[in-house]
């Protein structure tokens, strides 16, 4: 198990890791339960592509 293997945040018990957008931003830590409602929130593009336009705000 990688170091950073934790149970999802969702409560189902699976083991999460992060999941990335196309730029190499963590976006959310998921598990195949979740995995796809958590990202459904997000434009199919910032999952795709790494030009994507951003005009939200980035934390630092």
């Amino acid at each position: 198990m990688p170091d950073d293997a934790r149970p999802c945040p969702c409560g189902s018990g699976l083991t999460s890791r992060w999941r990335n957008d196309a730029r190499g931003i963590p976006l959310a830590r998921v598990c195949p339960k979740c995995e796809e409602q958590k990202l459904s929130g997000y434009r199919p593009e910032v999952l795709t592509d790494g030009n994507y336009d951003a005009d939200e705000p980035i934390d630092d």
